[in-house]
């Protein structure tokens, strides 16, 4: 007998271009969501920094700046502490993300600038983390959140830190209290300041914490992150912490003396550490984040100078600096995101 061939399992030609238009739609979806992204980004972008804010009496200011050759230099200072600030906060990713995934430290750099981008459009910067966990290849992404979530909140710890500490000096100078009050103001922010550092530093502790629940093992898996990391190198990711925000409130200072206001260092260091205390409680997104700020600022700042242009001037120059620029910057990095699922 002849050997029958069966054609049932060979694709018909209609079968062909169906799936054709699935691989189509397949390998489409992914970079019509990163345009998506980087569409809302420079929309987002243009309608607060050109259409919503004067930038006319800031434009002009600069002119003056770059007609004078030691403000010019102090400007190129800011934006090179710009490059440093996230440079920082990369090696900072980089170190802590390794324990799941190895990146370079460039790859880490464009991770930061498109979270940067996207936080643009979301609230209290969430997005963040998105744009950061996407430039990940093979890293489990909850996992990835987390660590990013851990590292971001060493950052607001230093942001307590130095703004409960500056509180501290800020009611002794500018705030009229009663004398047991103040010692007892004194002893709930040591307390406070205390108690968030050693949780922070001991973060393994809510892996075993979370163990013990019935309705959390199913997350073990995940959770098994906050045991990655020993009090040494916690304490190493706060001294980048301290690094990070040295910089920036160098920053800040320097800008201040570019707009002319004159403030003795350790007072403005009191001060710009309670303007990013505050905003770090206080819940934004970018649209009204520059107006918070310059409210912030110039509430505190008020009371060692009447130069509120300049105070508002130095406010949406650091503004645009540090997130502006970068965010810009990311929108190139969106397009590099790994939104498909890898195989294996």
């Amino acid at each position: 007998m002849k050997n029958k061939i069966s054609y049932t399992c060979l694709p018909t030609g209609k079968g062909v271009m169906e799936q054709s238009k699935r691989n189509k739609l397949k390998r489409g979806w992914p970079l019509l969501l990163k345009a998506t992204i980087a569409v809302l980004a420079l929309w987002f972008i243009y309608r607060r920094v050109f259409e919503k804010e004067n930038l006319s009496d800031l434009l002009l200011e600069y002119k003056h700046i770059f007609s004078d050759g030691r403000k010019g230099f102090l400007l190129l200072i800011v934006f090179l502490f710009m490059i440093l600030n996230w440079s920082v906060e990369a090696l900072k990713w980089k170190w802590m993300i390794s324990k799941i995934e190895h990146v370079s430290f460039i790859k880490s750099l464009e991770a930061v600038f498109s979270g940067l981008t996207i936080s643009f459009f979301t609230p209290n910067r969430v997005g963040e983390y998105a744009g950061r966990i996407f430039h990940l290849e093979t890293a489990d992404k909850m996992k990835a959140t987390l660590i990013t979530v851990i590292e971001n909140l060493s950052q607001l710890l230093v942001t307590v830190i130095a703004g409960s500490v500056s509180l501290v000096f800020y009611i002794h100078y500018f705030v009229n209290m009663n004398n047991y009050f103040f010692a007892g103001t004194v002893v709930l922010i040591i307390v406070f300041v205390f108690l968030c550092s050693f949780l922070f530093l001991n973060v393994s502790l809510l892996e075993n914490l979370l163990a013990k629940f019935r309705f959390t093992r199913t997350w073990l898996k995940y959770t098994e992150v906050f045991g990655y990391f020993s009090y040494r190198e916690l304490t190493r990711v706060l001294a980048l912490s301290f690094l990070r925000f040295f910089i920036f409130t160098f920053q800040f200072y320097f800008l201040l003396i570019l707009f002319d206001v004159h403030v003795y260092y350790p007072v403005a260091l009191m001060l710009i550490s309670m303007i990013f205390y505050v905003m770090s409680l206080v819940p934004t997104i970018a649209l009204t984040e520059i107006g918070v700020r310059g409210a912030v600022a110039t509430f505190f700042l008020g009371s060692v100078t009447d130069q509120h242009l300049s105070i508002l001037n130095a406010t949406v120059s650091l503004w645009l600096i540090n997130l502006v620029i970068p965010a810009l910057t990311g929108i190139f990095f969106v397009f590099m995101f790994h939104l498909e699922k890898r195989k294996g």
